[in-house]
């Protein structure tokens, strides 16, 4: 019963995240996507005040808990520079796409630092995958079907890609944080003479924490530009500021929440199932929003990858 409890808060995360890449291409064609950043995470301070100042009365944070506390937030919340980045440059449909390649990864990293076990459906999965996602990847150098120059798409697409290897490497950290034993993880710690948390920390509480450790590093990036991210601001329409509120309390408080709190229960390979179901609303999203469809191209990626998906999820039959 509590596993289908998780597996019920993992499917409202997903659902909710599966409108982000629609909003926030939307949102990029008048903000770009430091300022954007930026908003996004102002209002998050603002409005979560409240919470941090109760954490931080709560608690007090040794050099230790400190450490921890900034990699999960450079992982979890400073490494959305490069998704936004990349979806300057890219299709919201292309970075769905690249996103289905998320679930092996974390299947991989899951393995690797976990030793959960992967067999030989698996493995192919993998491989299969990853072909799927580099065609999708490339596929603006053969096909370019969008305004964007090709070159402009590939940068975006691999931003993406990095985004989602950083994303399966914040799932890695949390699950240490939250209490997993981690072999590989724990001999880097000692290695460099790091003492270990001693119980599992809160993902309420470090969730909100990381937040602001994430605003922070967001701040330097508006002057780089200040006048223009000035006028581009002050420009915007209703709708769009409607966007930024989504991804600031729905897509970050409430799904960054939720999933923290259900992927700390479960294992890594039942956490990236709930990957696969997030096309479902995320490319008729693109779709609605953006007018955006997947090209022939992109369908044999498509196709791939979901063939990887389905050899990987034979092993459990």
């Amino acid at each position: 019963m509590k596993n289908l409890n998780n597996y019920g808060i993992l499917f409202i995360a997903t659902l909710i995240w599966s409108l982000a890449p629609s909003l926030v291409k939307f949102v990029l064609g008048s903000l770009d996507p430091f300022p954007f950043l930026f908003f996004r995470y102002l209002i998050i301070a603002v409005v979560c005040s409240p919470i941090l100042y109760w954490i931080l009365k709560k608690h007090k944070y040794n050099s230790y808990d400190k450490m921890n506390i900034v990699i999960y937030s450079i992982l979890g919340q400073t490494s959305l520079i490069l998704f936004f980045v990349g979806m300057k440059y890219t299709s919201a449909v292309d970075s769905i796409i690249i996103a289905l390649s998320a679930p092996l990864i974390t299947i991989a990293a899951g393995h690797y630092f976990y030793k959960e076990k992967i067999n030989l459906f698996k493995e192919i999965g993998i491989i299969l995958a990853t072909v799927g996602t580099l065609l999708v990847v490339i596929e603006p150098a053969f096909t370019n079907h969008s305004n964007l120059s090709a070159n402009d798409r590939i940068f975006g697409n691999i931003m993406i890609l990095l985004y989602q290897a950083t994303f399966s490497l914040w799932i890695v950290y949390s699950k240490f944080l939250f209490g997993k034993n981690s072999v590989f993880l724990i001999k880097i710690f000692k290695f460099f003479k790091v003492n270990l948390h001693k119980k599992p920390y809160n993902p309420f509480e470090i969730n909100f924490l990381s937040y602001y450790i994430g605003f922070f590093t967001f701040i330097p990036l508006i002057f780089f530009d200040l006048n223009k991210y000035y006028t581009q601001a002050i420009d915007l329409q209703y709708l769009e500021i409607l966007a930024i509120l989504y991804m600031g309390i729905f897509s970050t408080v409430i799904a960054y929440h939720l999933y923290s709190k259900a992927q700390a229960k479960l294992s890594m390979t039942d956490v990236s199932i709930f990957s696969y179901i997030s096309p479902l609303f995320s490319i008729p999203a693109a779709y609605f929003i953006l007018g955006e469809s997947p090209s022939y191209f992109s369908f044999i990626g498509i196709s791939i990858i979901l063939l990887g998906l389905y050899v990987a999820g034979r092993s459990k039959k």
